[in-house]
């Protein structure tokens, strides 16, 4: 009997044993796979490292080559073109920053996107380049299924170019436009609260005529803060016209300074009659009534009410911007504009129209005469946002509105 319980004790220990074993078995194929995951993360790691080392190291090296362009350019005005011209030369495509200056190259990016549409791998090189002749690089692969982007960007510091930013991503999204805008998207989370992930590259050439009406006369306007280039205006009536986004957006034009009324919420100004229309009368053909039908005017004063946009009513960031496509000469110096908004938040280069009719009088100061809206009514400008009016005004909820409008 004795020996009987010896023998199942015996027994119950090599089962034990064996149970042990198998757990320290597991356990150790777990720790080894553990350790190969680790591993081939640590070599993807390290591979990724010495690529970007390489990037980085090449792309200094590139930027070297534009030293003489830095060193002068105090004394260039011309520092972005020549840049993008000189990345040109190295064979590479470059574009402005802001799409205002023919990308070279372009048939790079075009070739490359006509590959990405027919399900086909391949690879381009885009630079953007800032005013200040920064660069930022775009690196775009594709294996004609997914696309891929590596973004870093090159800046002049201590008196030599240094990378200063890395990025990889893959592109969530992406349109080659017939306009020739090509657009990539970065995918951000609802509620992201950064920059925007959307790029936007203009590839085909615009017309430099083009161009050099939208500098001259579209641009210094713009979509920032105003309604001029979104809703119908005339010599005749002024009515839809904000004049108090006219006279902030041409205060600095004028008189070659920042506003001085400082936007506080709540802050309240009594501009001189002089100071105010003199804005209208140097960029409209306006009367004294009109001006005063459209703005809050005190007889007894002799001044406009005026207050600054808050909190309450500015604009989000990241709006779109006007480029012209075609014009047309009417006579006694007056032009026909057609602008299009190019919009690349929203992936579109033909988000707006209309139709802007200047002139330029003999002493070359330039006149406003109409703005009439050639987009469907469904095609209302999002980004725009009136100012308060006094009717909307709930002071005791801390809302402080604007005047007249």
């Amino acid at each position: 009997m004795l020996l009987k319980k010896i023998k199942q004790y015996w027994i119950s220990i090599c089962q034990s044993s064996k149970r042990i074993g198998v757990l320290l078995a597991v356990c150790m194929i777990v720790c080894s796979g553990c350790s190969e995951v680790d591993l081939d993360e640590k070599k993807e790691e390290n591979v990724q490292s010495v690529q970007q080392e390489k990037m980085s190291k090449d792309f200094e090296n590139l930027m070297e080559g534009a030293r003489e362009l830095y060193e002068n350019a105090a004394e260039n005005s011309q520092l972005q073109k020549q840049v993008i011209e000189y990345l040109g030369e190295k064979g590479y495509a470059a574009v402005d920053i802001n799409n205002q200056i023919d990308m070279v190259h372009a048939e790079q990016v075009e070739a490359y996107c006509e590959k990405a549409k027919q399900g086909k791998p391949a690879e381009v090189i885009i630079f953007l380049v800032t005013e200040d002749g920064s660069a930022v690089r775009y690196e775009l692969n594709t294996n004609g299924e997914e696309m891929d982007a590596i973004v870093s960007t090159v800046r002049w510091t201590d008196n030599k170019p240094c990378m200063d930013y890395y990025h990889e991503f893959r592109v969530y999204s992406w349109k080659y436009t017939e306009k020739g805008y090509f657009f990539i998207e970065e995918y951000h989370p609802p509620g992201f609260d950064g920059a925007p992930g959307e790029t936007g590259f203009r590839v085909k050439a615009l017309d430099q005529k083009l161009r050099e009406l939208n500098q001259k006369y579209v641009l210094p306007i713009g979509y920032e803060l105003n309604n001029m280039l979104i809703t119908n205006w005339c010599e005749q009536d002024y009515s839809n016209l904000n004049f108090y986004d006219v006279f902030e957006l041409m205060y600095p034009l004028i008189y070659e300074r920042n506003i001085p009324y400082t936007a506080e919420e709540g802050a309240e100004y009594q501009i001189p009659k002089d100071e105010f229309e003199n804005i209208f009368y140097t960029y409209f053909h306006i009367k004294p009534e009109q001006i005063r039908e459209n703005a809050d005017f005190d007889v007894n004063t002799q001044s406009y009410r005026y207050r600054p946009r808050g909190m309450y009513d500015c604009e989000f960031p990241y709006g779109p911007y006007p480029e012209v496509i075609s014009y047309e000469e009417l006579g006694d110096g007056k032009l026909k504009l057609i602008i299009e908004a190019v919009w690349e938040r929203k992936m579109l280069d033909q988000v707006f129209k209309s139709e802007l009719i200047v002139e330029t009088a003999e002493d070359g100061k330039i006149r406003y005469v109409s703005n009439h809206v050639l987009s469907p009514q469904e095609d209302e400008p999002r980004w725009y946002r009136p100012r308060l009016t006094d009717e909307l005004c709930v002071p005791e909820f801390g809302l402080f509105c604007n005047p007249g409008r």
